[in-house]
């Protein structure tokens, strides 16, 4: 089950989106993405806001999510009954939104998000206790309002670090940085 509340609203030159929700996930005995006779119990809660002075077109949006795995065991190949850890993550992305040309407008914006403890099933089997993945980015978006489509020019830089017992043994050396 979940439930969610949102809000918006132009206040005084801003725009105000707000939204926040939580969910509960049970399965026992679960085939699928997941190994058979795994049980997946998680609570999530997530967050998020965006914010925009209508005028200059400045905008900020963040988000943060939080799952607790207490629960959840999941059968891997190395360890019968592993319960990942709790993750969480953020984000944010703050830019500007103008009407530049005719064509409809244009957007810039950077962004930065961190994904912590975040394992699945796989990495959980290479002994895989902790992880922390990062984004960061740097976007231009146009807008053309008579095709109803959007055109995009964006650079990702994508790092993680991993720790746990083993990885070594396991074949997990090391993870490079990656840019798109």
């Amino acid at each position: 089950w979940e439930v969610a509340l949102r809000y918006s609203q132009e206040v005084s030159g801003f725009k105000l989106a707000l939204g926040a929700g939580y969910s509960v996930f049970t399965i026992e005995n679960v085939t699928g993405p997941l190994p058979p006779d795994s049980n997946k119990d998680s609570k999530f809660f997530q967050a998020g806001g965006y914010l925009q002075h209508v005028a200059s077109g400045l905008f900020v949006h963040a988000a943060y999510g939080h799952e607790d795995n207490s629960d959840t065991t999941i059968v891997t190949l190395n360890d019968p009954a592993v319960t990942p850890p709790d993750s969480h993550h953020w984000y944010v992305k703050a830019g500007i939104r103008r009407a530049w040309t005719p064509l409809g407008a244009t957007i810039i914006y950077g962004d930065y998000a961190e994904y912590i403890d975040q394992v699945g099933p796989n990495a959980l089997g290479l002994g895989v206790e902790s992880s922390t993945f990062r984004r960061s980015g740097a976007t231009i978006a146009q807008e053309i309002d008579a095709a109803s489509m959007t055109i995009y020019l964006k650079y990702d830089h994508y790092d993680a670090e991993v720790s746990g017992q083993n990885l070594e043994a396991n074949g997990v050396t090391g993870l490079e940085d990656a840019d798109f």
